[in-house]
């Protein structure tokens, strides 16, 4: 009798243990998973960086390049230019 007890002692001790750990490791997965959050969120807004830099880039090389050009092909450069801020206006509200 004094053996089943210990048994049962022991398989409650190890129970209490296994509690205890996956208390902790869902505190760590809601960290961890908030990190990810985090992450993205500065991931997205690094991207957005980029697209108005690019942005930037490409009017800089625009304006740039107007000097020697003819009026036509500045306002073709130009819609090309709108159309293309169109889209990543339509991406960031889509």
């Amino acid at each position: 009798m004094k053996d089943l007890s210990l048994l049962v002692s022991n398989v409650k001790a190890k129970a209490e243990k296994l509690v205890v750990k996956h208390e902790l490791l869902q505190k760590e997965n809601k960290s961890l998973t908030a990190e990810i959050e985090k992450t993205k969120q500065e991931l997205e807004n690094k991207n957005q960086q980029i697209l108005v830099l690019n942005d930037k880039m490409k009017l800089l090389k625009l304006a740039k390049n107007v000097g020697g050009e003819s009026t036509k092909e500045v306002k073709l450069k130009i819609n090309e230019m709108v159309r293309e801020i169109d889209k990543c206006i339509a991406q960031i509200n889509g």
